[in-house]
């Protein structure tokens, strides 16, 4: 039933060829982009609909995306007949506009961005998903839903599985369902990096760039080690990166050519945006402002304008109204209380600069003899603190400050040359022949990062909340280099680029497709030995030595060095032949993952013991044969009017079994 996905991709590819896009040089791009687009916002209402009548279930799913195939064979049946054109003719058209763009490209950018797409779609594909934040909280939602049969929150310990925004587990939902499997969660961000790419092309050519601009802003994106590894993960900085791109470039479409088509897209890629990630609104309200301006200086957009305007808050409101009212039930806010601790707390310009800087230069750290680069860095660091009489690590400008040196988890790991290579631009803007357009853009998309910073406190983690600006930066960073470089000296900058992401595509911390093991074991020491780069491998982070993910078992990739020890907790329980599982967990705990070795056909898992304001969810009904734990709760307990008694315990997990 999963072939129904990419059916409705093909079909929905030709509708919107033939209704919108067969005269334009973009065809193939912009008809994927435009059906992908829709099927995203299918997804999204699908999903609501269907968990109103609580019919979350395979049999469901997949008759709505059954109905949407014939749907769409119908209007193209209709399109074919009204435009006179054969399905080979769509083909050809398509296969030669690709290869009309591949020979612009050139082979060896073609090579480049082959080589990294392809290391990160087997890397996708193979790997189990083992994200801590989708062990906690992404993909742990998915089977309360498909048991409840519906998306309504429930009783969790985790209170971001129940507040955090849902769309890109609405797309996990549906693969899953339609196929049974855990194959695809990861390809959705995949996808996204391939589609965003796509979108930058786009733009290089709204804004006339050269050859040589788009050769330098396809490298320079492809290459960002946090989209390379998160391309390969069940987040979703990378769908929403997506979203605010496609949101930029309509917006930049429609000033341009003033098509209708931009103008609803603009709307659908906004509520959808919304329902992805809060982050979005920062991002993406730059380019709003350009576009509600522009239109408005001339009277006769304003009936355009107004019709835009309602439809991007209704569609934010259908699609994102009935999330937000079932968290404000519970937590009294729409978006719940775990994002207030990324909020910045401002008093005045020194404390926005001290957050700026700190974002800025969460990015500039990096590995040297004896650390001397960091420490120069961050002593300049302190130095413009002093100056501003703003403690660093003060609490209103975020978290204590750290300086990265390399990393190659996708939590953790920033865009070195990418940083630099945006912060040299910003002079060149100014002698860099570029249109007034595109230096429009280039403004537009540095202002999001100054609005994004004004909002969001620094993070040791914010490098991944920042993928969407490194995006909207990289047409301005191709045009840029495009024009004040020459084309040797962009290819050996795109080569360079390419040559330092493929380490991050095939040597992933927690997913490798080459063994780091083997890597920390044999080649790392004699370089970090020679250049004294004072980097320890030890026991304290053994984690770095993972094994290839195509010899590794979905358990060993899930639970890594914790393997071992599940596995007798995985043996005690299924000793016991529960019917319902209950857990008592923290906010941090690997829900999904316990869940994966646990899982039986009819086993029923809720979460007990609650703390949470969630906690008025529990099911007053429900009392479970086992109860797992990450909480001591001593020798014996009483749950629901039935007492629990300590069955078996082992490094702070501890099973707990009904007394009769």
């Amino acid at each position: 039933m999963i072939l129904l996905i990419p059916l409705a991709i093909w079909l929905a590819s030709a509708d919107c060829y033939l209704a919108f896009y067969k005269d334009l040089q973009q065809s193939f791009r912009r008809s994927l982009l435009t059906a992908a687009t829709g099927l995203f916002f299918f997804i999204a209402v699908s999903t609501e609909l269907l968990g109103a009548i609580n019919a979350i279930n395979s049999f469901a799913v997949a008759g709505s995306w059954a109905v949407l195939d014939i749907g769409l064979f119908l209007l193209f049946l209709r399109l074919r007949n009204a435009h006179r054109i054969s399905l080979g003719s769509i083909s050809r058209n398509w296969i030669t506009s690709a290869r009309r763009f591949i020979g612009h490209l050139g082979l060896l950018t073609t090579f480049m961005l082959a080589s990294i797409l392809s290391i990160t779609l087997i890397v996708a594909v193979v790997a189990t998903p083992n994200n801590l934040d989708s062990l906690s909280y992404h993909l742990s939602r998915l089977g309360y839903w498909v048991q409840n049969g519906n998306v309504n929150h429930y009783a969790s310990h985790i209170e971001r599985s129940i507040s955090f925004s849902p769309f890109s587990e609405y797309v996990h939902l549906h693969t899953f369902l339609l196929s049974s499997s855990e194959r695809y969660f990861q390809l959705l961000q995949w996808l996204c990096f391939a589609g965003s790419l796509a979108i930058v092309s786009l733009l290089i050519e709204t804004f006339a760039g050269s050859r040589v601009a788009m050769q330098v802003a396809l490298c320079f994106a492809a290459s960002l080690p946090i989209v390379v590894l998160e391309a390969t993960t069940t987040q979703n900085d990378l769908v929403v990166g997506f979203f605010i791109l496609a949101t930029a470039f309509h917006v930049f479409d429609y000033t341009k050519t003033k098509r209708i088509p931009a103008i609803a897209l603009i709307a659908v890629s906004c509520a959808l945006g919304m329902m992805t990630k809060g982050t979005f609104v920062f991002y993406a309200l730059p380019f709003g402002a350009y576009l509600f301006v522009s239109m408005l200086k001339k009277p006769v957009n304003w009936k355009v304008l107004t019709s835009l305007i309602v439809g991007t808050l209704a569609l934010t409101l259908l699609l994102n109204v009935p999330f937000w009212y079932k968290t404000w039930q519970i937590f009294d806010s729409p978006i719940g209380n775990m994002s207030n601790g990324n909020k910045t707390h401002l008093r005045g310009l020194g404390d926005y600069i001290s957050t700026l800087s700190k974002h800025i230069f969460l990015h500039l750290g990096f590995v040297s003899p004896g650390n001397q680069y960091n420490i120069f860095l961050e002593n300049l660091l302190n130095s413009l603190h002093n100056a501003l009489d703003v403690p660093l690590n003060d609490p209103r400008t975020g978290m204590p400050f750290k300086m990265n040196k390399l990393n190659f988890n996708e939590d953790f790991a920033h865009n070195f040359f990418a940083m630099w290579l945006i912060l040299l631009s910003i002079p060149l803007l100014f002698v860099a022949r570029l249109s007034k357009t595109a230096k429009w853009y280039a403004a537009l998309a540095f202002i999001s990062f100054l609005i994004f910073c004004f909002f969001i406190a620094y993070q040791i983690y914010g490098s991944r909340l920042h993928i969407a600006f490194f995006l909207l930066a990289s047409p301005a960073v191709g045009m840029v280099y495009g024009s004040v470089l020459s084309a040797f000296f962009a290819r050996i900058l795109s080569i360079f680029l390419w040559l330092c992401a493929l380490p991050f595509a095939l040597l992933s911390v927690t997913h490798p497709l080459l063994s780091t093991k083997w890597f920390f074991e044999s080649v790392f020491p004699p370089v970090n030995s020679a250049l004294h780069l004072n980097i320890q491998i030890d026991s304290t982070n053994n984690n770095l030595k993972q094994k290839s993910i195509l010899w590794a078992s979905p358990e060993e990739i899930i639970w890594g060095e914790y393997w071992p020890e599940l596995q007798e907790l995985q043996k005690q329980v299924s000793a016991l032949h529960p019917k319902t599982i209950g857990f008592n967990f923290t906010e941090a705990s690997y829900d999904y993952a316990y869940q994966y070795i646990l899982r039986e056909p009819g086993r029923i898992f809720e979460h007990v013991l609650v703390e949470n304001p969630s906690k008025k969810l529990e099911k007053p009904t429900f009392r479970p044969d086992v109860i797992v734990s990450e909480l001591d709760e001593g020798k014996e307990f009483v749950y629901h009017g039935h007492r629990y008694r300590l069955h078996w315990s082992d490094n702070s997990k501890w099973i707990y079994i009904s007394s009769h």
